[in-house]
């Protein structure tokens, strides 16, 4: 099970738009703003509830994302993340163990 992450990293091809919707809308704080003359692009660092943080990338010719989903298996789908199932819930356990059966006649 996933429980937390360092941080995840955002391209965009409008930044002033992004950073009104992360800063304005969603109300993340700037931990760092800088401009790359050299890419002719933007870098915003910005916190997380946790101490997680989303980086954003502006560049002048973003990748074209796809609208449709792609399936799963292909050359072109991300590779899920390894996941572990989840534990059973404490509570589910102790209810269980603490149900009284019923006598035997």
């Amino acid at each position: 099970m996933i429980e937390g992450f360092h941080h995840v990293a955002v391209i965009c091809g409008d930044y002033a738009r992004s950073k009104a919707f992360y800063t304005e809308v969603l109300g993340l704080a700037i931990l760092a703003e800088t401009h790359r003359a050299e890419r002719d692009s933007w870098k915003l660092d910005l916190a997380l509830p946790g101490g997680g943080q989303i980086e954003l990338f502006s560049f002048p010719a973003p990748p074209t994302v796809p609208t449709a989903p792609r399936p799963r298996g292909s050359a072109t789908s991300p590779s899920p993340l390894p996941m572990s199932r989840p534990p059973a819930t404490g509570s589910r356990r102790r209810a269980s163990r603490s149900s009284p059966s019923a006598p035997t006649r």
